[in-house]
């Protein structure tokens, strides 16, 4: 029985991270990948904050119906390319529906994204507070964390390239004591 209990926990491990890994690749890879949505669960995503190996972390609720997410959308494509070799990873969680990923992939591929996102499989009171306590479930809403998992800013609403890239650089600075 032991054995059996051991190689199912493994199973389980493999199972949980398998999205992570793929994910990963997708947004640190530097030869082009499919860029996909990928349904992940609560856990999963909190497992992804946690395990970037980045000093910032840029986590990005949206969704292709939200109006001020899809006007936002080319910003972000900016601010990846601008800041994901100076140490930030953008980690993208959809709200859309995870039984019609499609409509995120297309939506990807025609803003020409080099990231892909999560669709989050479960929006719930867990899910928001897995990003933050204080997040009313807003669309679009960016939380930037430390490597260590810990959130350090949080806004709701859209926001211009210069937003962003002003809060990045304060924040790598801050982390990293360099500037970007």
């Amino acid at each position: 029985m032991r054995v059996r209990d051991f190689i199912c926990q493994i199973w389980f491990r493999l199972a949980l991270l398998t999205p992570i890994l793929l994910f990963t690749y997708a947004c640190r890879c530097g030869t082009p990948t499919p860029i996909t949505g990928i349904p992940a669960s609560t856990k999963t995503i909190q497992s992804s904050i946690l395990n970037s190996t980045e000093p910032l972390t840029l986590v990005h609720a949206w969704a292709t119906w939200c109006g001020p997410c899809r006007e936002e959308f080319p910003e972000l494509i900016k601010i990846h390319n601008e800041y994901a070799s100076q140490g930030l990873a953008i980690i993208l969680v959809s709200a859309d529906n995870p039984d019609d990923f499609s409509i995120v992939e297309t939506f990807l591929l025609e803003q020409s994204s080099p990231v892909s996102s999560f669709i989050a499989t479960e929006l719930n009171q867990a899910f928001i507070e897995t990003l933050s306590l204080n997040w009313s479930g807003a669309l679009p809403s960016s939380f930037f964390f430390g490597s260590n998992g810990k959130l350090l800013i949080e806004w709701e609403g859209k926001k211009s390239y210069a937003q962003y890239a002003e809060t990045i650089e304060i924040l790598l600075k801050e982390i990293t004591g360099d500037t970007p």
